[in-house]
């Protein structure tokens, strides 16, 4: 199984709505990475599957992503 990461930088502290900040790494699992999103940018998490790869992460419904790194 290939080990793909998903780096994220959700919620930026600085931003105008003052949210806070996490940096997750996903780590892929068989399912995929757990999550739908949408838009272009920024990037908003529509839904997280429960127990899935970015459950697992701490990522959440949503949350905002603003960079992204394969």
């Amino acid at each position: 199984m290939e080990q793909e990461r998903l780096f994220s930088y959700l919620n930026d502290s600085d931003l105008p709505n003052g949210l806070e900040q996490k940096n997750v790494i996903i780590q892929r699992d068989h399912y995929g990475y757990g999550l739908t999103v949408s838009g272009d940018n920024p990037v908003f998490v529509l839904s997280v599957r429960k127990g899935g790869a970015a459950h697992r992460a701490g990522v959440s419904t949503n949350d905002q992503i603003i960079k992204v790194k394969l």
